[in-house]
């Protein structure tokens, strides 16, 4: 699990997550063999889910909505993407299950639904990567360390998850660190055997010298 840590003066984070998105796909359509390019995009498509910083619903079922992954997903898949993505629970507590309505906005779920949902959705193709655009931006604590625990366990299963946070506690959850200023990786932190508190203090450290405009090392 690879979390990015944006200097607090620095860009959007969302642009470096864009940047990253651009990168991989000119290094798939690039090939002098076209049908290859494409095919190379197709595979880089599915090998990739994203999960973005407001649990975006549309109106329709929540089916529906988790199909926005793959629209071709059985219901066998979409279930056990969200079962994964520890969504069922909130799933199964309503009448219709799958085929309960959503209103635009996902205004009949709260927050915490809203971004299991979206986990669920970014695991449907089964992806090696997930990249997660500020995830815990929008939710209260209690919220966020549930996200992060689920996120945990994702990992354990073997999906890379990438993360662009200015979040400390989010980014002392991970196994390694990435500082960026100005587009530049600035430093790395590696977890090795420390603990979440330890990660905080390095990273804090850190962050600490970029404020200070420290020289990189």
């Amino acid at each position: 699990q690879h979390l990015k840590v944006d200097h607090m003066g620095s860009r959007n984070p969302r642009l470096h997550m864009d940047e990253v998105l651009i990168a991989l796909s000119m290094c798939a359509v690039t090939d002098e063999n076209a049908e290859r390019a494409i095919a190379q995009l197709e595979n880089l498509r599915g090998a990739i889910g994203f999960v973005p910083q407001k649990g975006v619903l549309f109106s329709g079922t929540i089916a529906s909505n988790l199909r926005f992954g793959d629209s071709d997903a059985s219901e066998e898949t979409i279930t056990k993407a969200a079962e994964v993505a520890q969504a069922l629970e909130f799933i199964d507590a309503k009448e219709g299950r799958f085929e309960s309505e959503i209103s635009q906005g996902g205004s009949n779920v709260s927050g915490g639904q809203k971004q299991r949902a979206a986990v669920a959705r970014a695991l449907i193709t089964d992806p090696r990567i997930i990249l997660a655009d500020e995830p815990t931006g929008a939710l209260d604590s209690k919220s966020s360390d549930e996200l992060l625990d689920l996120f945990a366990e994702v990992n354990r299963m073997g999906h890379t998850i990438l993360m662009v946070t200015h979040s400390t506690r989010a980014a002392s959850r991970a196994s390694r660190v990435m500082f960026i200023r100005d587009g530049v990786v600035f430093h790395q932190i590696y977890r090795g055997d420390a603990t979440d508190q330890q990660m905080y203090q390095k990273i804090s450290d850190t962050l600490t010298l970029l404020a200070q405009g420290g020289e990189r090392r």
